[in-house]
Order: structure tokens, then C-alpha cells, then sequence
């Protein structure tokens, strides 16, 4: 198995009187990426509130500490992260245990909260639709946008079913998902902060029953599946491939609060339970785009678990990246662009002046996406192929739907068909066997230039087109 050649670089987020953690971090481009925390000392749902966030726009060189407004009543669930200027953030309360969740003596998600954005790099934030997106019964768990237009938030069941929220004029107004098009939730059914994943049009979140939610439309129409059914299993964290078919996920089983790896290798619908592999981290785990790689990180400061580790195989085995620095969230834009949260103490002599690690990762990248000298490509360079030319994708530019027309020799064989945009996130995802000629709509696609990807069991072509207006 390959194993990571380089670790990471620390970095000093800029905070200057904190005890906090990187929760969780959005990269929207190369040189952007915002990270939000909790408390050290209070844990992520304990009664210590905090509302620093920082965020860099020169690639890490510098960071920018701020505050998520003054409302100490409030903690981070999430954040989505549109540039350098503008983010998402969901936030939930902290309070007594309202009901069965499940999360142990720290505390608990009390009821409240909502969606704030900022447009000016967090100087200012404002609570969107405050009572209609979201009330005083609801517990936000994420909101995500795929792009400036294009979003989602989610919480908890309200009123019977679980508040699902769409928006496509950037946030301006937003419609919850009726009742009937997701399924309903089990008594006592609940999910988790930030515990999602999404790829494309697709999207996966979690629940403390064992059971994951699935939407293939942007979140208009659900389906959920069992992942474990050992009562009050929690899913925490779920991540996905480029090809929207490969994941993994973090459950924790309530007898002993231990957590696992499952894996999948169909969307979701089937999951191996891998338990504890070897060098595995045991706190979160995130997919780098554009690889096969899976990375997991670890707050622990226990030897065995602390640092970090990679997966090619989906989660079944786990090689050492290093064994170093309590890191929690981890994120990637590209194999060659991430970054991991841990923790910082002001003027602490070893946690001091730290709490941002930067990539230095070298990936092994996977056959049909590795030049000459085995570097990670861009997500957008088209593959040489000698079969390129039998492959047609018209017209271009493209209006409302692209013809995509594959040689026999493509077309009996499982594609999985992806749309890439400039700035590498794939914007749509699918399966294709037996079918000659495929229709793709693009009718709500930014217009610009994206990659048309067909990915086979032998190798990978990309045909560029344009999307016009």
C-alpha cells in the first residue's frame, strides 16, 4: 500500500485570547478556506461558548480570526463557504437533552437557532429568515451551497418530519421540502452536527438510529436506508468519492461509545462494517477530490489514534500520514489543497500559535489520473485516450440538455458519468450501462465551461463544453 510521503504544515489560525478547536473547515477555491470551532475545554456540546471563526484567502499564508456575532446562546453546527467573502453558517443551542439524542454527559442540542450569512468576510453576519427558516422548535444541523445560487439546509425533525430547506436565488428566499417526499423519521429520531456529505446533485446525511438519508435531486425527494440497526447507533460523519458510489462512514455504537468504519461501494445502499482497522483515526474523515484517497484524523491525544491516516481501498485498510498534533476536521479542495483543524491555546508553549495544519500530502493517484511523474492532476485536465475521438458530447455550447454518445465498447460497460465545473467540484453525478446515447440535463447549470467526465473500469475521458444562456 502506498503510503503518504509528506505530513502537513502548522499554521497559526490568529487567534488571541482562545482555548479552541477547528471543527470544521469549507475550502470554496484553492487559495480560500474558512474553519469554525468550539470550545476546548467545554467540548463540542458543552456549556463554554465560543463564536471564533478565521479564514484565509492568500492560501494559508495568513489567516483571519473573527466573531460569529455576540450571541453566546448559540454554537457552530457547520459551515459552507461561498468565498473569501461570503459564507453559510447553521448554529444550534446548547441546553438540556430535549428527548433521546443520545450524546452523552457534555450536554446537549437544545432547541433554536438558524442560518446566518455574511457577505463581507464575517465582519457582519445576518440571521436569514428568522422564524420561517428554521423557529425556536427547530435544531439546524447543516446548511450547504453548491454553488453562489443553489443551497440546503437541514435539521431535525419539526412537526412530525425532518425541516429540509431549498433555496436557488442565493438565499433570498427559501421553501421547506414537503412532508411527503421524505421519508418519516423513527420516534426519537435525530441527526448529527455537520454529518453529511455531498457530491454533485447528491446528498447523504445520518441520523442517531443507524439510518441515512439519500437525495439524488439536491435534497427535493428523499430515500433512507438502514446502515446498522443496533438501536441508537449514531452515524457522525459520512464521505464520498468523485464517482458518488464510494464512501465511508463513522457510527458510534451506544453500549460502549465506540465509533467505526463502514464502508460502501454502491451509493449507500449496502455498508461493510470494518470496525477498527489498524492505524485508522478514530475522530473524522473526509474524500479527496480528484483521488481515491480517504483521510482520517484524530483529536485524541491517545498514540495509538493521534494524527492522521489514508485509505485506498474505502476504508478497509489505513496507512500512517503521521502520528502528531490532535487534528479534527479535515477537508480538501484537491489532492493538493487541504487543511485540518486541531487545537489552540493562547500562549500555550505547545498548542500556542497553532491550530491550523496545511497539506503537504503527496497522493497516490489513481491509474487513469496519473501523468508521468505520478502527481495528482486538476480535476479539469482532460485525459489523453485513444478512444477520445469515438466519444461524442454535443452540441456545444450547450442550452438546456448535452448528448453524450458512447462506442459500443463504452456503452456495455458500467459508466459513471460526471459533470465537473472550472473550479473542479463535480456538479453532477450518474450510472450508465447498455446505453449508447445519454441525455444529461444542464438547464440549471451556471453558465462557463465544464468537464464531461465518462469513467469506465479501464479508464477515464474528458470532453469540454461550454453552457450558455
Amino acid at each position: 500500500m502506498f503510503t503518504a510521503k509528506a505530513q502537513w504544515l502548522v499554521q497559526n489560525p490568529g487567534f488571541t485570547a482562545d482555548t479552541v478547536n477547528i471543527y470544521e473547515l469549507s475550502l470554496p477555491d484553492k487559495n480560500t478556506a474558512w474553519g469554525v470551532a468550539f470550545d476546548w475545554n467545554g467540548g463540542l456540546l458543552g456549556n463554554r461558548p465560543t463564536l471564533s471563526f478565521t479564514r484565509t484567502i492568500d492560501a494559508g499564508n495568513t489567516w483571519i480570526p473573527g466573531k460569529m456575532g455576540s450571541d453566546k446562546t448559540l454554537r457552530f453546527s457547520n459551515i459552507s463557504a461561498i468565498d473569501g467573502q461570503e459564507a453559510w453558517v447553521a448554529m444550534h443551542k446548547i441546553g438540556p437533552v430535549p428527548g433521546n439524542y443520545n450524546v452523552g454527559p457534555q450536554g446537549s442540542v437544545d432547541f433554536g437557532g438558524g442560518i446566518y450569512h455574511t457577505i463581507d468576510g464575517g465582519v457582519n453576519w445576518q440571521h436569514t429568515d428568522p422564524g420561517e427558516l428554521f423557529n425556536e422548535n427547530s435544531v439546524p444541523r447543516f446548511v450547504h451551497f453548491k454553488d453562489k445560487n443553489h443551497g440546503i439546509a437541514v435539521g431535525d425533525p419539526n412537526d412530525g418530519y425532518f425541516e429540509i430547506y431549498l433555496t436557488n436565488n442565493k438565499g433570498k428566499k427559501w421553501k421547506r421540502v414537503a412532508q411527503h417526499k421524505i421519508p418519516a423519521p423513527l420516534a426519537g429520531e435525530h441527526a448529527w452536527l455537520s454529518g453529511y456529505a455531498v457530491v454533485g446533485n447528491t446528498i447523504w446525511f445520518g441520523t442517531d438510529l443507524g439510518r441515512m438519508y439519500k437525495s439524488e435531486d439536491f435534497g427535493k425527494t428523499w430515500t433512507v436506508i438502514m446502515v446498522e440497526p443496533t438501536p441508537g447507533t449514531l452515524i457522525h460523519e459520512i464521505a464520498f468519492l468523485d464517482d458518488g458510489l464510494t464512501g465511508v462512514a463513522h457510527l458510534r455504537h451506544p453500549a460502549t461509545f465506540r465509533v467505526f468504519v463502514y464502508s460502501t461501494l454502491d451509493g449507500g445502499l449496502t455498508w461493510t462494517n470494518y470496525f477498527q482497522p489498524a492505524n485508522w483515526k478514530n475522530s473524522r474523515m473526509t474524500a479527496v477530490p480528484g483521488t481515491n484517497a480517504f483521510v482520517s484524523t484524530s483529536v485524541s491525544q491517545t498514540q495509538a489514534f493521534t494524527g492522521s491516516s489514508v485509505s485506498y481501498d474505502a476504508g478497509k485498510t489505513w496507512a500512517h500520514i503521521d502520528q502528531t498534533g490532535s487534528k479534527a476536521a479535515c477537508r480538501f479542495f484537491d489532492a493538493n489543497t487541504g487543511y485540518a483543524g486541531g487545537l489552540h491555546v493562547t500562549g500555550h508553549p505547545t498548542f500556542g500559535n497553532r491550530g491550523i495544519f496545511k497539506s503537504q500530502i503527496v497522493f497516490e493517484t489513481p491509474p487513469s489520473q496519473a501523468n508521468h511523474k505520478g502527481i495528482a492532476k486538476s480535476a479539469i485536465q482532460p485525459e489523453k485516450n485513444i478512444t477520445d475521438a469515438l466519444v461524442k458530447v454535443y452540441p456545444t455550447p450547450a442550452n438546456n440538455v448535452v448528448a453524450i454518445e458512447l462506442p459500443d465498447a463504452l456503452a456495455n460497460a458500467v459508466n459513471v458519468i460526471s459533470i465537473i465545473s472550472a473550479d473542479g467540484k463535480v456538479v453532477d453525478t450518474r450510472r450508465s450501462k447498455a446505453s449508447n446515447l445519454i441525455r444529461v440535463d444542464v438547464s440549471k447549470l451556471t453558465p462557463g465551461m465544464y468537464i464531461v467526465r465518462i469513467q469506465s473500469n479501464t479508464q477515464t475521458i474528458n470532453k469540454t463544453i461550454t453552457i450558455t444562456r
